[in-house]
């Protein structure tokens, strides 16, 4: 069966692969020259797709609109993966991905995300009500929810407030995962947030290893400092979910039902 992870997973392996293939041509180039360029890029992209969501609520041509901030977004997916795939051949792949602007152009990237998934959920709140609402939680989570990935997508381009951000929507990403296990959702429901964990992730570990108190630490530790924190996000997550199931579950219950 053919999941929606598949191609997004697909899109970021050709994005690797053409990164090592032009690796070559680019080992000489100014790192810094080369994350200059990838930010233009991905900013020219972020800028299409934003129209194209605000065109597919606010037009009548949502299939028009729809595509093409698809594509923008795909073709967003490959440079990532060939932004790796250039990085693997190269002696300063740590100084290129480490980059200030490098890290400023993921973190874009993330908080437009964020904040495209909590305004489409205020868009739609009958159907997302409906759906919180099966799964057992409040309206006012709901609306909780709505507002954590809007702020925490203005966290993630706040230097101050990037590693609480970064935290905030692990655990709500986590909780969303877990939501449609429970729920027995397939796994295409959860492959937004599959995607947005690993980015969450990567991002983590760079912003690590560009740390001048960590610039000796290693990528095997930096990753291991990453899965730690994930783990904890996770605990938080499944805590969370049922600790707001249980909040909600006597309020659904109407004074009448027993009678």
């Amino acid at each position: 069966m053919f999941y929606r992870v598949d191609y997004q997973l697909g899109v970021l392996i050709a994005g690797f692969i053409v990164g090592i293939l032009f690796s070559r041509r680019t080992e000489n180039a100014d790192p810094h020259q080369v994350a200059r360029l990838y930010y233009a890029v991905i900013a020219t992209l972020l800028v299409l797709r934003t129209v194209a969501f605000f065109g597919s609520m606010l037009t009548h041509y949502q299939d028009f609109w729809n595509t093409a901030g698809g594509l923008a977004g795909d073709i967003s997916s490959l440079l990532y993966g060939a932004l790796f795939g250039l990085s693997a051949r190269r002696k300063d792949a740590r100084k290129l991905l480490t980059d200030p602007v490098i890290l400023s152009a993921l973190s874009m990237t993330l908080a437009f995300t964020f904040a495209i998934a909590g305004t489409a959920k205020a868009f739609s709140m009958t159907p997302m009500t409906e759906f919180f609402t099966q799964s057992g939680y409040s309206t006012t989570f709901l609306k909780f929810i709505v507002f954590a990935e809007v702020f925490g997508a203005i966290g993630l381009l706040l230097p101050w407030a990037l590693a609480p951000a970064l935290g905030g929507l692990t655990v709500d990403m986590f909780g969303a995962v877990v939501t449609h296990v429970r729920n027995g959702d397939p796994l295409n429901d959860s492959t937004g947030a599959i995607d947005l964990l690993i980015r969450l992730a990567v991002l983590g570990v760079l912003l690590i290893l560009s740390s001048r108190r960590e610039s000796q630490r290693t990528i095997r530790g930096a990753v291991l400092a990453v899965s730690t924190i994930g783990l904890v996000c996770l605990l938080f997550a499944v805590g969370g979910s049922v600790a707001m199931r249980h909040h909600t579950q006597p309020a659904s219950i109407s004074p009448g039902s027993h009678e």
